[in-house]
């Protein structure tokens, strides 16, 4: 037996299923449900940012943070494939040119740490594809798999914490390429790890035809002795290309890792491959990682109102607000998160709130409401002339 709304008059909406799938999950059951219940729909969340309306439409103050995360990913992106081919503008003498392990560690450190919003941090790369300056030697330079992750630990109950409040600056930080050869459930590359849609997103990289058609940039340096020069690299699809550079993950349960409703934005990283033959003409462009940025779902904001402008859809949580249709209409209100209430009812036109009212009516109120309160109240009046001053000022023209 279960409740849905607080009260009998709340009738059962989309709210309630996604809710009740979000609660039927936890970190201690989480390894034995079904793949399908370790997602959420995807337009459980709407508005995302996408890079073709940036510059054009205006975004919704509750989609900002979503458009930060956007960017991080991008820009981490274009930082990570310059740095892989720029080893190439120096002389191949070694190969301390490479970043280090400890330098993608601090990366994702760094993600994280610096963004409040943003709770977890990764760059997964495909198998056989991460170098490192730690290999000597010409081959076996390739590490199996390489997946430096960081995400935001709750260290509400540290014992150096004694008021028991999450200081939102733990973070835990793993290898999830560190991993055994014979344990397929703990691959991310594998179709038995089951929550790595990000990883299916971009990778493997599988063109048809020529590789050497991914898109290229060029950045401009000057270096410290007055000299300059242009370098060329192939980085994340362009902003007029389809589907575009950023896709988005699906809210997944980030099962034995943050055990949290995460959702990710995912951007490939180019590298040319195969690296350090000395054969250039064997060596091609390609996606050999991802970049994937996260961040909570329940602090990404709902829309409750009505599908219309603004709010065309997708939008799994459209015309679920109690306001009353007849004298009002609904305005979304930001900073709610994954909450009912996130909205406020405004009078039509021709109508005006009641004398005792000096607001619009709060979606959070209305859902608190009892039966008798919702349907005896949160109603505009009708502008005009009621029937007491009409007989008034009849009177008074008649004397």
């Amino acid at each position: 037996m279960g409740v849905f709304g607080q009260y009998e008059w709340q009738a059962r909406d989309a709210f309630d299923e996604v809710r009740l799938r979000m609660d039927k999950v936890n970190a201690d059951n989480c390894p034995i449900q079904h793949l399908g219940d370790l997602y959420l729909p995807e337009d459980a969340v709407s508005h995302l940012p996408d890079i073709k309306d940036i510059n054009i439409n205006p975004v919704f103050p509750n989609r900002t943070a979503l458009l930060h995360l956007h960017n991080m990913a991008m820009s981490r992106s274009f930082f990570w494939s310059y740095i892989l081919q720029a080893r190439f503008i120096r002389p191949a003498i070694n190969d301390t040119y490479d970043p280090g392990m400890m330098y993608y560690f601090l990366s994702t450190v760094a993600d994280v740490s610096a963004n409040p919003y943003i709770n977890a941090s990764a760059i997964y790369f495909a198998p056989n594809s991460s170098y490192t300056p730690s290999y000597r030697g010409f081959f076996n330079k390739t590490m199996p798999r390489f997946a430096p992750r960081t995400f935001r630990a709750d260290d509400f109950n540290d014992p150096i914490h004694l008021e028991r409040i999450s200081t939102l600056n733990t973070f835990t930080v793993r290898d999830l390429g560190a991993i055994r050869n014979d344990s397929l459930s703990t691959d991310y590359t594998s179709e038995f790890y089951r929550i790595n849609e990000w990883y299916k997103k971009w990778l493997p990289d599988s063109v048809v035809g020529r590789h050497d058609t991914k898109t290229t940039y060029q950045v401009e340096i000057r270096y410290a002795n007055n000299t300059n020069e242009t370098f060329t690299f192939h980085g994340p699809p362009g902003a007029d290309e389809f589907p575009g550079p950023v896709k988005w993950t699906r809210p997944y349960f980030d099962c034995g890792r943050a055990d949290k409703w995460l959702v990710g934005a995912v951007v490939p990283i180019s590298d040319i491959y195969p690296r350090h033959t000395g054969f250039r003409h064997i060596e091609y462009p390609t996606y050999t990682a991802v970049t994937v940025l996260e961040m909570d779902f329940d602090r990404i904001d709902i829309n409750q109102c009505p599908k219309g402008q603004g709010n065309s859809g997708p939008n799994r949580f459209a015309d679920t607000a109690r306001c009353k249709k007849e004298t009002t209409e609904c305005e979304p209100i930001h900073g709610w998160g994954f909450r009912r209430g996130g909205y406020q009812c405004r009078c039509q036109p021709g109508f005006r709130l009641p004398t005792i009212v000096r607001r619009p009516f709060l979606g959070e109120i209305i859902e608190r409401a009892t039966a008798e309160q919702y349907y005896n109240g949160f109603d505009c009046e009708k502008i005009g002339c009621k029937l007491s001053f009409l007989i008034f000022f009849s009177l008074l023209s008649i004397f």
